[in-house]
């Protein structure tokens, strides 16, 4: 590599970005900061539960790419995809400890209203 590319290689920690592993999105702590949209990698315990709750602009996309989940009723293992419309309620629950790479479009920060 060229000393160049060394220099604006950037090494970083997902624990210095945003809350529950949201790196991409418009809020301060994200590695890149954008309104079009948000990334994370959540890995979650078996125990955790998200609070029931829906988007009324966002739509949030999960892939599941370790273990079980729950997601209204409907289960996803590894590979399966989520897709959550604008106004879907959310209701989760894990089998197992399970990672999820989870997209929302745009980056909406608060559109998140419970149930």
């Amino acid at each position: 590599l060229s000393p160049r590319t060394r220099k604006r290689l950037k090494k970083l920690k997902l624990s210095d970005s945003g809350a529950r592993g949201w790196f991409i999105g418009d809020f301060p702590e994200a590695v890149v900061r954008t309104k079009d949209f948000e990334v994370c990698w959540q890995p979650n315990s078996q125990e955790y539960d998200f609070a029931p709750h829906y988007h009324k602009v966002i739509t949030e996309i999960q892939l599941v790419v370790r273990g079980r989940m729950i997601v209204n009723d409907v289960e996803f293992g590894v590979g399966d995809i989520c897709y959550l419309e604008p106004g879907d309620h959310y209701r989760s629950s894990y089998l197992e400890p399970t990672d999820v790479v989870a997209i929302k479009f745009p980056s909406v920060p608060g559109d998140k209203y419970l149930l």
